[in-house]
């Protein structure tokens, strides 16, 4: 069975995407390669956001 319907995203910590997806490279990357982010709270248990 495919589910090629489905989108994936990248988990990322709160802590990580503030620091590390700020920087120039890590931004493009993202970029070209279309990656989807959702980024969460990994204390709190939530989601905060997700990045198409």
């Amino acid at each position: 069975m495919s589910e090629s319907d489905r989108i994936l995203y990248l988990g990322v910590p709160v802590d990580t995407f503030e620091s590390f997806f700020q920087e120039k490279l890590p931004q493009e990357a993202v970029k070209v390669y279309q990656v989807k982010l959702l980024i969460y709270n990994p204390v709190e248990e939530v989601i905060i956001q997700w990045k198409n």
